[in-house]
């Protein structure tokens, strides 16, 4: 009996801890603590495509295994 005492306790306990820190974050306490800024920008031909990567990848694929048999 004495340990389902305890359990309830540590569960409330941690519970109500939860709750507080809910709280906190939802009023604005922690405002920023748990954000990350992404600084950084993206120039437009700076993005690959799936399709180029792909055709970039078979490419060197096929590159390396040309060369393979090249040098037998």
């Amino acid at each position: 009996m004495e340990t389902s005492r305890s359990n309830s306790f540590a569960i409330l306990a941690l519970t109500v801890l939860a709750a507080g820190a809910l709280l906190l974050d939802h009023t604005g306490f922690f405002a920023g603590a748990f954000r990350t800024e992404i600084l950084a920008m993206v120039d437009g031909g700076d993005v690959v495509s799936v399709g180029e990567a792909v055709t970039a990848h078979n490419t060197s694929a096929s590159d390396k295994a040309s060369a393979r048999y090249s040098r037998r």
